[in-house]
């Protein structure tokens, strides 16, 4: 990246002034700052070029800044949002942040806190941009995932980075991670960064295989070999000639299976069932799995040499709850493409639905994120959804957390008052019984000492 283009949107002219200033000062990052002072400025501006970081004052008379970050996080997902104000609380931040704020920063604004700001989004843009052969070639036309790997977290980047280096390798890659947490996607990523982008793709998923059928399906069969083998067919690896084969749940593949894969990998060589004629293939394989193939291999259900052939370069996807930071974008994508799907404008959460995503722990990943935000876009009545619009797994989430606060809660109260208790007993056995003396040295009136034994029904002993 050359330059950090940045939108900016505030409608008080001091302060906007106040900001030309600091970035005609700033050397480093290089920045190309737009300022808007209006809200129909400030959308039409986003619309018209890409933009990298938006800075927008949160108090303003026909916009808030919260509802700024909403639209530019569904127009423009990978765009960072800093919002400016002057008297936002720490609720307010941690939901900005929930939101997908990449941060805010109290008025009058510290010019170094800027730059370092300004610094930090500068080195990860930076980052993407390294691996942008990778992400600018991520054209997925058969999944419902997006256009590109959306994703904000540290973890996600380091996923990123290892794959953006291997594709431009041919070495055999195992993919791991929960169901739905998008193995495939960056499985494609590899291929088409890599020197066989121009040579094809081709998947197979072993889970969804009867175990007779999948030594046909990867290397194909001649007529006849089989009862309702009534021709020959090609297997996944000769589809897959001098491009990329993906095999998913890998950790699926039978014992007997697994002996011809390994001899396929380690001399490009196989045999169609029936067939005795010995074939060649060039291709890469990428692998995926959710199981633990360490403990198959203990069992015996996985070969030791297998595995090590196929992990040659790991790459290990974190599930979304330890990756809580994509879940706002990916939640302002899915709510932007699903509504155009169903030829709806585009949704938005209300507050209680927005806490209920992000605090959700997704077993099923990202492939369950989309499932629910594509169903409650379908059932909701308006704009807006509300938690009540929420599957029935969300509902349920729902009342645990109301039963669980109500269960703090209590226990808090009665923690407190069992506190109190002790704390006041120990200040009249101190004093001898002597209420005022008790009182002054718990640093309250001898009116509100008794008032407090009246309620915590304690006892003076010492009379």
């Amino acid at each position: 990246m050359k330059i950090l283009n940045i939108l900016i949107l505030d409608d008080d002219p001091t302060q906007l002034e106040l900001l030309k200033l600091m970035f005609e000062k700033i050397e480093y990052p290089p920045c190309n700052p737009v300022f808007t002072s209006n809200e129909k400025d400030f959308f039409s501006e986003l619309s018209q070029a890409p933009y990298d970081l938006v800075i927008s004052d949160y108090f303003m008379p026909d916009i808030t800044g919260r509802e700024v970050l909403d639209k530019v996080k569904i127009e423009k997902p990978c765009c960072e949002v800093i919002i400016l104000t002057s008297g936002t609380t720490t609720k307010e931040a941690i939901e900005l942040m929930k939101m997908g704020a990449y941060d805010f920063l109290l008025k009058p604004i510290s010019f170094e806190i800027l730059k370092n700001r300004l610094n930090k989004i500068f080195e990860l843009k930076n980052l993407i941009q390294e691996n942008g052969s990778l992400l600018e070639q991520v054209k997925i036309k058969d999944v419902s995932f997006s256009s590109d790997i959306i994703f904000k977290s540290h973890k996600m980047e380091e996923v990123i980075n290892i794959a953006a280096r291997s594709a431009g390798t041919d070495s055999n890659v195992l993919i791991r991670g929960e169901s739905g947490t998008g193995k495939e996607l960056v499985a494609r990523a590899i291929h088409f960064s890599s020197p066989r982008k121009d040579k094809p793709f081709i998947t197979i998923n072993i889970a969804t295989l009867p175990e007779t059928l999948v030594e046909s399906e990867l290397f194909g069969h001649i007529k006849g070999s089989y009862t309702g083998a009534e021709s020959e067919r090609i297997g996944r690896f000769e589809e897959a000639k001098d491009g990329t084969i993906f095999i998913d749940e890998a950790g699926d593949i039978p014992l007997t299976i697994q002996i011809k894969l390994l001899r396929l990998i380690q001399f490009g060589e196989f045999q169609k069932v029936g067939s005795n004629i010995t074939n060649k293939v060039s291709v890469r394989i990428i692998a995926a799995t959710s199981r633990n193939l360490e403990e198959m291999i203990q069992t015996g259900s996985f070969r030791e040499d297998l595995f090590y052939r196929l992990n040659v370069i790991p790459i290990n996807i974190p599930p979304l709850r330890k990756r809580k930071e994509d879940i706002s974008l990916l939640i302002n994508y899915f709510l932007k493409i699903k509504s155009e799907k169903q030829n709806k404008e585009t949704a938005l959460l209300t507050d209680e639905t927005n806490d209920l995503l992000m605090n959700y722990s997704y077993p099923g990943n990202i492939r369950e994120l989309e499932n629910i935000i594509e169903y409650s876009i379908a059932i909701a009545r308006g704009k807006y959804i509300t938690s009540k619009e929420l599957p029935a797994i969300l509902q349920s989430e729902k009342k645990f957390q109301e039963d669980t606060l109500q269960i703090k809660t209590t226990d808090y109260t009665a923690n407190m008052a069992l506190f109190e208790t002790n704390l006041v007993n120990e200040a009249l056995n101190t004093a001898e019984g002597n209420q005022s003396a008790a009182a002054r040295s718990l640093g309250i009136s001898e009116r509100k000492l008794r008032s407090r034994m009246e309620i915590l029904e304690i006892q003076n002993t010492f009379r």
